[in-house]
């Protein structure tokens, strides 16, 4: 990653090309894995929890049925998360999902249908770590909220 930091000196957007005047590298360690604690998040980016196949079943369930599919699509997504970055899940993820809002989203010229919300999980995850497909499209996004730890 440094290679490709220390590369560039201006970066191109449409018609415009932009002089980059400042960087910085913060390198940090965060917690990651199964936790002890209940940990509360939301979404700061839409969530593409639906794919073709899943969405037309989602939209004719009642609330208690679409709340469980997105619960089990995001345990999905955490562990398909957690196998890419070669963490092993020795015990059971558990979460449950909170309000939710739909939301508009085109990808690749496609509508879709966004998720916001928030949801608690026994899963330590860093702040701006997308879960899920198109994270490097800004999709997906979590960050933790603090202070704000149940139990189920």
């Amino acid at each position: 990653m440094k290679e490709i930091y220390d590369q560039y000196d201006h970066i191109r957007l449409g018609d415009h090309t932009y002089e980059i005047v400042e960087r910085g590298v913060v390198l940090q360690k965060e917690d990651f894995g199964i936790s002890d604690k209940i940990l509360s998040y939301r979404f700061v980016t839409p969530w593409l929890a639906l794919n073709q196949k899943n969405y037309g079943r989602y939209m004719k369930s009642d609330r208690v049925d679409q709340r469980d599919q997105l619960r089990r699509t995001l345990t999905g997504n955490i562990l398909s998360m957690a196998k890419g970055l070669d963490y092993v899940v020795a015990s059971q993820i558990r979460l449950d999902i909170g309000r939710t809002r739909h939301r508009s989203c085109t990808v690749k010229g496609v509508d879709m249908l966004g998720i916001m919300c928030e949801f608690m999980a026994n899963f330590s995850i860093p702040n701006y770590l997308g879960l899920g497909k198109s994270v490097s499209r800004g999709f997906w996004a979590v960050v933790g909220m603090r202070g704000a730890k149940k139990q189920y």
